[in-house]
């Protein structure tokens, strides 16, 4: 390979690059969703505690959301596609590891290395699409990406659960070796290598731990949350030392040769915006994401088959949503679509909030398919041009830690937002349902027995010394008090996506980044440079 000036390489070229990009892209987004259905599985199988179930999805959010600013930025300075290309393998490795564990300890440690190859996918095969596409069709191909990332990390499960089914949860953390395996012999002989031309040929190391030292000790702290509360002395020693580490960090960054975050990116109030607005877009929906299933198969009494039926219908609109708005990026700009699109995430959260308890997969399409088809359908509007905007309103040359700064922001906002209103969730669950007026009515020592149980939400146990028809009052009680809960936890996000919708609106600004888009036009030749296969 040799180095060459970017140049127009054709249709070819860009097709190539996006379908490499899609597959190693997914690879990480498909191993990440579809592991929660054979969790059960695993659990019979070799005995895990509970711990351990905690742990074995926690261990990989953390490592990638800790190592994701610094990747990014090792492919700016090294070239992304050669750090995908060693995240593919490192992934690749790790997955084969799980799929032959024969200990919990072996997936959690495998889950921590996929964590690490993810964390080199993820920003750098983002950035190998905005680097490429920079001077034309970036909103295009940026739809195209978020679209079909999007589609196979949501069917991903229903296969997955496939296979459980049958036996064959190993083979959940090989299904998507052959996409990283596909991944690669296209970035491999057909994408042109890009890098930052006036980055320095080394990085800061002390930079590169404080950053990680910090988002770790973040990311921990909040996974934790939920079993050692807000006040333990572990939570305040981690999350007020990660954010310690990441004051010395910016310090660092600001008065270091060798940096890793160029801080000047954030001089573009569009760029700011959009990465605060990806850090609670996707924080609030990632609550829905996770109590939804357990709303539909605990409350409403849905089968596990038919609740990823339902769930569907998301993934279908979500990518539908997702392909139409991306020809209108490059013409109309980002602002106006997410702001929409926001808007109608937040409808669905309202129609989602108003569902309480139904009678069952017989109401499916009177209750919870027009809230799924309305979140989805906004969704899709909303993921592309959040990404084109944290992507299109920094240079072209600095597009690994873009997507870094970006992929970080999406990740945090996850793991803040699940640990505070995961938390709330318990609280106001146990509220809801120690205040209700029937259960009031129960002997003293029930309701002292619900009160200690409220933290298992739904599971709670009933206690047996009441009679037969008590149970059932409190079985419907406890769906009542989840079904509220759930209700709560919608109206935030219809909040918080409403004020993301009048923040993009106001402060996203499509003029700059256009101007952004002439200056890297012309500027090109002298700022980025890529080798490409002879």
């Amino acid at each position: 390979m040799i180095a060459v000036a970017r140049q127009d390489s054709g249709r070819a070229i860009g097709f190539f690059v996006l379908v490499s990009t899609i597959c190693a892209a997914s690879m990480a987004f498909v191993a990440s969703s579809s592991l929660n259905v054979a969790l059960p599985a695993i659990q019979v199988e070799l005995g895990a505690r509970g711990a351990d179930l905690i742990w074995i999805p926690n261990a990989y959010v953390m490592v990638q959301a800790s190592l994701i600013v610094v990747t990014g930025s090792m492919g700016d300075h090294y070239g992304r596609n050669r750090v995908c290309l060693w995240g593919i393998l490192l992934f690749g490795l790790a997955s084969i590891i799980c799929g032959f564990a024969t200990t919990t300890n072996i997936i959690i440690a495998g889950r921590l290395a996929q964590g690490v190859g993810s964390s080199m996918i993820v920003p750098n095969s983002l950035a190998i699409v905005s680097a490429y596409f920079s001077r034309k069709g970036q909103g295009w191909a940026i739809g195209i990406w978020s679209a079909f990332t999007v589609f196979g990390a949501g069917i991903a499960p229903f296969f997955a659960g496939i296979l459980t089914d049958l036996g064959l949860w190993r083979f959940v953390f090989f299904i998507h070796i052959p996409l990283g395996i596909f991944a690669a012999y296209l970035i491999i002989r057909f994408v042109p290598e890009s890098f930052n031309r006036n980055a320095p040929n080394r990085m800061s190391f002390i930079g590169a731990i404080l950053v990680i030292i910090g988002l770790a000790g973040i990311t921990y702290g909040f996974i934790e949350s939920s079993s050692i509360g807000f006040g333990s002395p572990a939570f305040i020693v981690t999350v007020f030392g990660g954010l310690l580490a990441l004051v010395v960090f910016l310090l660092h960054e600001k008065e270091g040769r060798y940096s890793i975050l160029p801080l000047w990116l954030f001089r573009s109030r569009t760029f700011t915006a959009s990465n605060l607005i990806s850090l609670v877009f996707h924080g609030v929906i990632q609550p829905a994401l996770l109590y939804l299933p357990l709303n539909m198969i605990q409350v409403q009494g849905y089968s596990a088959t038919f609740t990823g039926l339902s769930i569907i219908p998301l993934i279908v609109v979500a990518t539908l949503g997702s392909s139409l708005v991306g020809p209108l990026l490059d013409r109309r700009g980002p602002r106006l679509p997410m702001a929409i699109g926001l808007v109608f995430v937040a409808i669905g959260f309202v129609a989602f909030a108003n569902v309480g308890v139904t009678g069952g997969e017989s109401e499916y399409l009177s209750s919870f398919f027009l809230p799924v088809v309305l979140f989805g359908f906004g969704f899709g509007l909303t993921f592309a041009p959040l990404t084109m905007a944290a992507m299109a309103s920094a240079p072209a040359n600095n597009a690994g830690i873009a997507s870094g700064v970006n992929s970080t922001m999406v990740r945090v906002g996850q793991v803040l937002v699940v640990g505070i209103l995961g938390g709330l969730a318990i609280t106001w669950f146990g509220q809801l349902l120690i205040n209700d007026p029937y259960i009031k009515t129960l002997p003293a020592e029930a309701q002292l027995a619900l009160a200690a149980d409220a933290g298992d939400l739904v599971e709670t146990s009933i206690p047996e010394s009441l009679t037969l028809e008590e149970q059932e009052n409190v079985r419907q009680v406890i769906k009542q008090s989840f079904a509220a809960t759930f209700s709560i936890l919608m109206w935030i996000g219809a909040a918080a996506c409403a004020i993301c919708a009048v923040v993009a609106l106001f402060v996203i600004s499509d003029s700059e980044l256009k101007q952004k888009k002439g200056e890297d036009v012309e500027d090109d030749d002298d700022r980025e440079e890529v080798a490409v296969p002879v």
